[in-house]
């Protein structure tokens, strides 16, 4: 009878749910997986017009300011930060037994694969006391962090 069915093309019952399972399992496994993009462009976006007195509240004081030849002001805003590559996690394991009795001791330590130094660099021009030009440099993923709350 099952092989009549199938030759009908007819499908069980079961791998008909076996494949909606995996189907929905793939689905979640990706949309796990998907994280949104950096967009340093809406940073920066959120500090278009603001006040200076905004940005030393949010950012403290400038590390660099200068007056530009048209007399706007220029402050520039430094940010480091290091963050760790990876980390390794080696472990020795000990294994002695007879009889099927067996003993173990392991021991694991964990070792950073490297650190690695983000940084981000602000400069705004002010015209008449506001944010009027600029200028981000910096990983995206770290700069984005700066954005007006």
């Amino acid at each position: 009878m099952a092989r009549i069915a199938r030759a009908r093309g007819y499908r069980s019952r079961g791998s008909r749910l076996t494949r909606s399972a995996a189907s929905l399992a793939l689905a979640a496994a990706l949309a796990a997986c998907a994280t949104s993009p950096p967009d340093v462009a809406k940073a920066k976006q959120s500090w278009q017009g603001a006040a200076y007195d905004d940005v030393v509240l949010a950012w403290g004081a400038p590390a660099r300011s200068t007056t530009l030849s048209d007399g706007r002001k220029a402050h520039t805003w430094v940010n480091e930060v290091n963050r760790s590559r990876g980390e390794f996690y080696p472990s020795v394991g000990i294994f002695g037994g007879s009889g099927n009795v067996g003993v173990g001791v392991g021991v694991g330590t964990s070792y950073p694969f490297g650190r690695e130094l983000m940084r981000c660099e602000r400069t705004l021009v002010l015209g008449e006391g506001r944010v009027a030009e600029q200028t981000w440099t910096g990983p995206d993923e770290y700069c984005e962090t700066f954005r007006k709350r």
